[in-house]
C-alpha cells in the first residue's frame, strides 16, 4: 500500500469517525436500531478505507488479517476511546515500509497516548477482546492470534472439529527422529596391583 494511499484512507477513516456518538471509556454502545446502523456503517468505511487494517498489519507482523473482523473491531476500540481514530491517523504515519511491529511500537512509545492504543490495539487481536470485565466484547474468538501457534496440533479451545475423542490420536509428525540408543560406557582398565588394606589393630 503506497502512502499517499494510506492517508487518502486515513482522512475515510477519521471523516467517518468524526460522526460517531462519544462514549466514555468502559460505557459501550447502546443496543438501539440506530446505534446498529451506525456501528455498521462505521465497520464498512473501517474496510473500505483500509486505514485500520494496515495499521493492524504493521503492529502485528501478520498480513493475513480479516478485514470484516478489522472493521467490527475497530468500531469497539472506538467506542471506548472518544480519540481512538485520532490516535490511529498518528500511529499509521509512523508506519514504515518493511518496518518490524517492535520498531513501530518503539516510536510509538515516544508519543502521549500512542503506546497505549498500540498496544490495545494488539490485544485486541491477540485476544478476539475489546476491554476488560463485564463490559468486554467478544470480537472473533476463533481468530484471535493467540490460538496461532498450536493451531497445526491443537483446535481452538472449545472448537471440536475431528469427533469425538479426538485427542486420543497420535499428534502430528514433529519430524524430529526418534532417540537413538548409545551404547554402555565400558569400565576404566585398572593399572597395577591395588594394595592389601590392612586390618584394624595390625602394624
Amino acid at each position: 500500500m503506497s502512502r499517499r494511499t494510506l492517508l487518502i484512507g486515513i482522512a475515510a477513516f477519521l471523516a467517518d469517525a468524526a460522526l460517531m456518538p462519544r462514549f466514555s471509556i468502559g460505557q459501550s454502545v447502546p443496543p438501539t436500531a440506530s446505534g446498529a446502523n451506525a456501528g455498521a456503517g462505521n465497520a464498512n468505511t473501517a474496510v473500505a478505507s483500509g486505514a485500520f487494517l494496515a495499521l493492524s498489519k504493521a503492529l502485528t507482523g501478520h498480513a493475513d488479517l480479516n478485514p470484516e473482523t478489522a472493521g467490527r473491531m475497530a468500531v469497539a476500540l472506538h467506542g471506548l476511546n472518544p480519540d481512538f481514530a485520532t490516535q490511529v491517523a498518528s500511529l499509521s504515519a509512523l508506519v514504515q515500509p518493511g518496518q518490524e511491529p517492535k520498531a513501530l511500537l518503539e516510536s510509538a512509545s515516544a508519543v502521549a497516548g500512542l503506546r497505549e492504543a498500540a498496544l490495545a490495539i494488539v490485544a485486541a487481536w491477540y485476544t478476539g477482546t475489546i476491554g476488560s470485565g463485564a463490559k468486554a466484547t467478544v470480537v472473533s474468538y476463533y481468530e484471535a492470534l493467540m490460538y496461532r501457534p498450536t493451531a497445526d496440533a491443537q483446535e481452538v479451545p472449545t472448537y471440536c472439529t475431528h469427533g469425538g475423542g479426538w485427542w486420543t490420536e497420535a499428534p502430528p509428525e514433529a519430524g524430529v527422529g526418534a532417540p537413538q540408543e548409545r551404547p554402555a560406557a565400558s569400565a576404566p582398565s585398572t593399572v597395577g596391583t591395588p594394595e592389601p588394606k590392612q586390618q584394624p589393630g595390625k602394624s
